[in-house]
């Protein structure tokens, strides 16, 4: 559990030291920028600890997947993933706003190689149609994969 000092700060310092914080996420301006901080700021156990939370917000919202798997993969106790459900349940916006994008461009992703399946029915001129037709096996049963 993280700890906070045993000192408080006055309301208005508080809100400074909150605003700062959130204008340092803003400021960033790449996927690079954005994890060069994280692993300044953040300890390992804190990056493991906030990625978990968002993982099972995602498999949560996605709703094909139970506290058990959920529980087992990400390996967090059912405690964790109620804490996560009930911030989703009473507030969560934050959570649904990434990741029904993250899910929508998924969706795109999927829908994109659907398309190329679609378009690629036959294999190309001179290909060994046995192996073509394994390969093609291989990368539909991998991208239907679950976790």
């Amino acid at each position: 559990m993280a700890q906070v000092s045993k000192h408080p700060l006055s309301p208005q310092i508080e809100k400074r030291v909150y605003e700062i914080f959130i204008d340092s996420i803003k400021n960033t301006k790449s996927s690079d920028e954005v994890v060069h901080f994280l692993n300044d700021l953040l300890s390992p156990v804190e990056k493991v600890m906030l990625a978990k939370r968002v993982a099972i917000a995602f498999l949560l919202i996605k709703g094909a997947y139970t506290y058990e798997q959920i529980s087992r993969t990400i390996k967090v106790s059912y405690g964790t993933i109620a804490k996560v459900h009930a911030v989703l349940a009473l507030q969560g916006e934050g959570y649904r706003k990434i990741i029904i994008d993250m899910l929508k461009k998924e969706a795109l992703k999927m829908a994109l190689a659907e398309l190329t399946e679609v378009l690629t029915i036959l294999p190309p001129k001179g290909a060994n149609w046995s192996r073509w037709k394994k390969e093609k096996l291989k990368k539909e049963l991998e991208r239907r994969k679950p976790l």
